[in-house]
């Protein structure tokens, strides 16, 4: 597969499952402050606002609606779902011939939905309901995908941004909860509360799943075990880069092999350390250092991939 559609296709999914997340996270937040103080609603949104537009900048400020708003339809805002879609579109356009005609409609009508005339008095009327609906039309997306889409090369390549996206997401929206601060977060803040981990689960999908598990009993140990560690929940961490693993080694074949081989130490690498870490021991030492290194993982794995089927130059690859 040439480098330029393998590139299209990785970073439209990316950016269409941080779209995906950031609307989810938005809507479950919304919906919550509800049933929170004013205090409580204010440090959660926080970090709500670290863990979709990081590395963070500048301390957080602004009211719920102007912060919920800039995350999902501020143009300059680079994080915000808006932009996440545009981009996504743009890619999906360069690789128009390889994605289905089901692909490109549903996608297509979703942009020109998020940049409708219309799309503010949408939002100002009902701002849950509406980030429901892009989060809706997203998973619609998704199963088009794998249903109208040859299950090929290119296939594998979104998957691989997919899961690559969601295990970085996962893990920071985690970093937020367990433990001390990520640096680049300034504001203090208390633990979480049980509110905050009851929105934790249902931000990422889980609650239900969660439930069945554990029943009802939201505690902070259970959540970061079935969040992390569980290997058949699609939205753990486990369960992303046991899928990261997988794809590489579909689209491995297409690299040589020094580049090959790093992209898929790094992720069998990685791999190990979720099928073999325990909470108990994360809890009671590093389980800040233990998610940072999940990330920071995922970006060396990126790099490895990109410099393998991406950005390896013309002499290189006749070389092999």
């Amino acid at each position: 597969m040439l480098s330029r559609v393998a590139d299209s296709l990785y970073w439209m999914a990316r950016y269409l499952e941080r779209a995906e997340h950031s609307a989810r996270v938005l809507a479950v937040k919304l919906e919550a402050m509800l049933e929170q103080t004013p205090d409580d609603a204010a440090e959660a949104w926080v970090r709500v606002v670290a863990a979709l537009a990081w590395p963070l900048k500048e301390p957080v400020a602004g009211t719920p609606d102007i912060l919920a708003r800039r995350l999902t339809l501020d143009k300059t805002e680079p994080s915000s779902v808006l932009n996440s879609i545009r981009v996504a579109r743009d890619n999906a356009r360069q690789v128009r011939e390889l994605i289905s005609t089901e692909m490109w409609e549903q996608l297509n009508r979703q942009y020109l939905a998020i940049h409708s005339a219309e799309v503010e008095q949408e939002w100002s009327a009902q701002p849950v309901p509406f980030l429901r609906e892009v989060v809706s039309e997203l998973n619609l997306f998704a199963g088009l995908t794998d249903s109208t889409m040859r299950h090929g090369e290119g296939w594998h390549f979104i998957q691989l941004g997919r899961y690559t996206e969601r295990a970085q997401a996962v893990s920071r929206l985690l970093d937020l909860h367990f433990g001390d601060l990520p640096a680049d977060v300034k504001q203090p803040l208390r633990a979480p509360r049980y509110f905050d981990w009851l929105s934790l689960l249902k931000q990422c999908t889980a609650f239900e799943a969660y439930c069945k598990v554990y029943t009802a009993d939201v505690v902070p140990a259970k959540v970061a075990e079935f969040l992390i560690f569980d290997p058949e929940f699609p939205h753990s961490i486990r369960f992303a880069t046991d899928h990261i693993q997988e794809e590489l080694s579909y689209v491995a074949p297409g690299a040589g092999g020094a580049r090959r081989l790093q992209a898929e130490r790094l992720a069998g690498r990685l791999k190990a350390t979720l099928d073999y870490g325990q909470v108990e021991e994360l809890l009671a030492g590093d389980i800040d250092g233990f998610l940072r290194g999940i990330q920071a993982s995922c970006k060396q794995i990126h790099q490895s991939m990109y410099d393998a089927f991406i950005g390896y130059s013309v002499d290189e690859l006749l070389t092999v």
